[in-house]
């Protein structure tokens, strides 16, 4: 039943655009708080630290990513939050009607 409730969610979001939306709401944020940025110069910071040798992508994807996941602001964390459990909740009222706890 989770299976068939997710296919029905997705299927939904994806007709609505509810996925891009949010998206697109997360890089917005993320851009105005800075976070894009500091992104940046990390990645700048870790190629330089690294010295002689140049790190590939995946190594400096490995390396930036914990920090850049740290570095999100709570603001941006539960705007997001609050998104998705509208989303959620307007889902119920048109006909998906499963309590959170059956997920």
């Amino acid at each position: 039943m989770p299976q068939e409730y997710d296919a029905r969610v997705n299927l939904h979001l994806n007709v609505n655009n509810g996925l891009e939306q949010v998206a697109e709401l997360v890089h917005t944020r993320l851009v105005e708080s800075g976070w894009k940025d500091q992104v940046q110069l990390a990645c700048r910071k870790a190629i330089v630290e690294s010295g002689d040798k140049v790190p590939t992508v995946d190594e400096l994807i490995a390396t930036i990513t914990p920090k850049a996941r740290a570095l999100v602001p709570d603001a941006v964390k539960r705007e997001l939050y609050h998104e998705i459990e509208l989303i959620l909740l307007n889902l119920e009222k048109i006909g998906y009607a499963k309590s959170f706890e059956d997920v």
